[in-house]
């Protein structure tokens, strides 16, 4: 899966953009394997909110995924991965019964 990122208003290094880049590769490769998927991360800030973002394009869908905080940014990261891993296991059983009842209808 390609990662790609922006920043608003942030200042990013490459340490982060390591660190953010393995765990959406580690948590949500399996679950878009197959497919040319490509995520794309924004962090800004805004007084003192720091917002993070991630879309991800599989299937032909956006499925988004954002989280603000105003302390650490490495808790918040885990809590996007999470919201987007339910929402891509949840289209994935969708595609499975839609192929399941195709199957059974013919």
């Amino acid at each position: 899966m390609q990662v790609a990122f922006t920043f608003r208003q942030f200042d990013g290094n490459e340490d982060l953009k390591a660190l953010i880049e393995s765990r959406v590769s580690r948590r949500l490769d399996h679950l878009v394997s197959g497919e040319a998927a490509e995520a794309r991360v924004t962090i800004s800030t805004e007084k003192a909110w720091t917002t993070l973002e991630i879309h991800v394009a599989a299937w032909g869908e956006v499925i988004k995924a954002a989280e603000k905080t105003a302390t650490d940014l490495n808790p918040t990261i885990d809590l996007v991965i999470d919201k987007l891993e339910r929402q891509l296991l949840r289209r994935k059983e969708i595609a499975k019964d839609r192929r399941l009842r195709a199957r059974t209808e013919a």
